[in-house]
């Protein structure tokens, strides 16, 4: 409903109708209240657009329609600044409009005074910020859930936690994680935030040839009966609503995370700009638990196993060198451990390093016995085993040393699945870059080299201009080649003691140390942009679509920690975005920078 203004033509100053007219050049509102603080006149755009209007009507005052955000003693705080006379500027008010939208509002406003110093009421400008405010929200959810997952003890617990997240986000009554059987293809009831329902899993079963592709699902024809679990309210008839998200991985759909609840509306587009993260955020979650499972199984049947017996048995001599190696009952593959005749240390091995060689002969030498001491050898046919090496000295009658004999066993599985752990905890499983995870601790440990060598760094903040149209017009499979093609570029063009982390969706993180001065940091970004928005063949049009906007910071002129760094780099990546995009801006001075010298920008590409 559009507002009504208190005069047909606006305020009856002309000088006042020309700001008015300036004003809704950069505001969504201009208004005008009264020395009662009523609103006298309400200037909207909104009516043009045909959308409902959260302003309060003329007439009114601000307070007497609800604002969801605001308590009574917060609107107490306002009206004693207003009762002042002070001005206010991004005073941030929440609204529910008649057609049942959230809107945010921010309001800045400042007193207007007649020629002889009285009071007249206040005047200002409204600007919508609900895109920015969802936009928020979505990103603190994303950070939200991977805390969560990365924090879990155990899967449950983590799918459990991160559905709770999602659900109280987004107002959904329940949440589930089914798995996807890779036999069948049949998705499976794994966890639940509340109780299974038989009705979701009869449409995830029907709509199997489109979770399958990648794309979500959604319905609004399931009876809603029963109780709500977890909640004991009782709910019947209606409708409610059903929400499935496809959790990636490269080999397919491994889950699928179902929400549920009575509304009929449907995810809006910023959340379902976000659900690939978020489907991929829990895929890792998945994936590393599961090789985590699947190694202590695996340890506890080799366990079983080498009660009965070992692979092999071995003995030494007084001097450690090999005197004879036996294989065990059940194990016929080469050892690799040494040959006879030889000291273990004496042969070439893949590990441990020296100084673990040198640790096993202090053991050795103090007649000490030792357990599961790994090694790692290279076999003739090019194959690398790993090897836990179990020994106690032996003594002659009169307890002369004569050596050391004990037993070894083969653990190249268990060796290789806990390499393949820390890959799916500490780097990203499209890109292979450094995760989220990892790029905090190791931007500590920068930040300390800095301030011991008294040296300086630079976190450079990376978000692409136009990836959401590679997802909506060539797919999520193609989405992820063009993540997987920037990553690719974002290593070649820094050098390779530079870490370069992925912090999710289409946000990249780039840590600079050694930094000797500006003039090198902003060479190194106007490379990194002039090779993000080369053509990238094989994705149809996206040379005329994407490009990339950059934030720096720098320790320590702009940051003391690891965190500030990456905050302040956040915040000057958005000046630079919201100044046109396709540059780039350092958060030292908070502006965005000349554009480069027609060399310097050879290859840009036309923005969207």
């Amino acid at each position: 409903m559009a507002i009504p203004s208190a005069a047909a033509d606006g305020p009856a100053d002309p000088q006042a109708r020309e700001d008015t007219s300036l004003l809704e050049l950069v505001a969504d509102w201009y208004w005008e209240q009264d020395a009662e603080f009523r609103f006298t006149v309400v200037s909207s755009r909104r009516s043009e657009k045909g959308e409902a209007d959260p302003f309060p009507l003329v007439g009114h005052k601000h307070w007497e329609q609800p604002a969801l955000n605001l308590t009574e003693a917060d609107w107490e705080r306002h009206r004693a600044l207003l009762a002042w006379h002070k001005p206010f500027r991004d005073f941030e008010v929440q609204h529910a409009t008649e057609d049942g939208r959230l809107v945010w509002l921010l309001l800045s406003g400042q007193p207007m005074f007649d020629e002889s110093g009285a009071f007249k009421g206040y005047r200002g400008i409204g600007r919508d910020i609900t895109a920015h405010k969802r936009a928020e929200d979505l990103h603190q959810l994303e950070h939200a859930i991977a805390r969560a997952l990365a924090e879990a003890t155990n899967t449950s617990e983590g799918v459990r936690d991160a559905l709770r997240l999602v659900c109280e986000a987004e107002g959904w009554d329940a949440g589930r994680c089914f798995r996807v059987d890779p036999s069948s293809g049949e998705a499976k009831y794994s966890e639940g935030w509340f109780a299974r329902e038989a009705d979701i899993e009869q449409l995830l079963r029907g709509s199997r040839v489109l979770w399958q592709s990648g794309k979500p699902v959604w319905s609004t024809d399931l009876p809603r009966t029963g109780r709500a679990a977890g909640r004991g309210v009782a709910k019947s008839g209606g409708h409610f609503a059903t929400f499935a998200l496809p959790v990636p991985s490269p080999q397919g759909t491994i889950a699928l995370l179902a929400f549920s609840g009575q509304t009929t509306r449907e995810p809006d587009a910023s959340f379902l700009d976000a659900v690939p993260a978020i489907g991929r955020l829990f895929a890792q979650f998945l994936q590393r638990k599961s090789a985590e499972e699947s190694l202590r199984e695996s340890e506890a049947r080799f366990r079983s196993l080498t009660q009965l017996s070992s692979d092999f048995f071995w003995e030494s001599d007084a001097e450690h060198r090999l005197t004879s190696i036996v294989h065990g009952p059940s194990y016929t593959a080469p050892i690799g451990y040494g040959l006879l005749g030889n000291t273990p240390w004496e042969l070439p091995s893949a590990r441990p390093e020296e100084a673990g060689w040198q640790a096993h002969r202090a053991t050795l030498e103090s007649r000490l016995p030792f357990r599961d001491f790994e090694v790692a050898r290279a076999l003739p046919d090019g194959s690398t085993r790993f090897f836990a090496v179990s020994g106690q000295p032996r003594y002659d009658a009169h307890g002369a040393f004569l050596g050391y004999r004990g037993v070894g066993r083969d653990v190249t599985e268990i060796a290789l699945a806990r390499e393949r752990i820390a890959s799916l905890a500490y780097s990203d499983s499209l890109t292979g870059l450094a995760n989220r995870v990892s790029l905090a601790p190791a931007l500590e440990q920068a930040i300390e080299r800095a301030r011991r060598n008294g040296s300086k760094l630079a976190g450079v903040f990376i978000d692409l201009d136009g990836f959401k149209q590679i997802n909506d017009r060539h797919g999520h499979a193609a989405g992820d080649s063009f993540l997987v093609e920037v990553a690719q570029r974002l290593r070649r063009n820094v050098r390779a003691s530079d870490l370069v982390a992925r912090l999710g969706g289409d946000e990249f993180f780039v840590m600079l140390e050694g930094v000797q001065d500006m003039v090198g940091v902003e060479r190194v970004v106007v490379k990194i942009i002039d090779a993000l928005r080369r053509p990238y063949p094989g994705i149809g049009e996206a040379q005329r679509r994407v490009s990339a906007t950059l934030g720096v910071s720098i320790f320590p002129d702009d940051a003391p920690d690891a965190t500030t760094l990456i905050e302040h780099a956040d915040e000057a990546m958005y000046t630079a975005k919201q100044a046109g995009k396709n540059a780039y801006c350092l958060y030292s001075t908070g502006t965005k920078p000349p554009a480069p010298r027609p060399a310097a920008s050879a290859h840009a590409a036309p923005q969207p």
